[in-house]
């Protein structure tokens, strides 16, 4: 049977997309909050898919969740970490540094600790293994305003993968880096749909990027002819080239 592809954060809407462009290719497991409707509901989308919860910023939480996985399968052909936190939009001064060491934990500590968790597993796997991280368009150019503790810990995230996409190359582990436009989700959640849509005539195309347009460069990234792209930013964007 074909090693299956471990879906951190497929509760969420950019992660769910992912989980249904890469059902395609082979199986599926997804990782959301546990009792979550959306985890459950996609679940019963994808045939086969199996369900794993984990606190990702609790490495007692995620040594037992991997254990479990090593005990259920031999190796790992992928894995996604497609995790996000919503947050208050206010500006950097006003806000909590509670807030910036929310973001940091959800983000950047829930990556490491699941990535080295996960490399037996990758290792395991007989041909390339690939690692995908999604950052976010706003590490390419100057960012918004009122978002600081989003950006500074996608920014360290980022700067992170491209460090493991190169220790990580020798052992048949590609990682990659997703750069995700704004797509409606949690995090926009809170914005006014004014605001989203005057947004949206700023693009190029009239239009925000969609949750199915990330998945298609997700797919694209884990696939053997995205090899190529390890270790570098990619862009899924409709808005301006940054």
């Amino acid at each position: 049977m074909q090693d299956p592809v471990l879906i951190l954060g497929a509760s969420g809407v950019i992660g769910a997309a992912i989980a249904r462009r890469l059902c395609d290719d082979g199986p599926v497991i997804l990782h959301g909050h546990e009792g979550t409707g959306r985890l459950e509901s996609l679940a019963g989308e994808i045939d086969g898919a199996a369900t794993v919860s984990a606190d990702l910023c609790d490495p007692d939480q995620v040594s037992a969740m991997f254990e479990r996985l090593a005990a259920e399968h031999e190796a790992l052909r992928g894995i996604v970490f497609a995790v996000a936190r919503p947050f208050p939009h206010k500006l950097t001064h006003k806000t909590d540094w509670s807030v910036f060491e929310t973001q940091i934990d959800t983000q950047f500590k829930a990556l490491h600790l699941s990535l080295s968790a996960a490399l037996p597993l990758l290792e395991a796997h007989d041909g390339t293994a690939r690692a995908l991280v999604l950052s976010t368009e706003y590490v390419l150019g100057p960012p918004p305003v009122k978002i600081a503790p989003y950006v500074a810990a996608k920014a360290a995230l980022t700067t992170y993968a491209r460090v493991l996409a190169q220790e990580w190359l020798g052992r048949g582990v590609r990682v990659h880096i997703l750069a995700p436009g704004m797509v409606e989700s949690a995090l926009t959640a809170e914005l006014p749909d004014m605001y989203l849509q005057q947004v949206a005539k700023t693009m190029p195309e009239k239009r925000l990027t969609s949750a199915e347009d990330v998945a298609a460069t997700a797919a694209f990234l884990m696939s053997e002819a995205g090899d190529v792209m390890y270790g570098t930013v990619v862009l899924a964007s409709r808005a301006q080239r940054r």
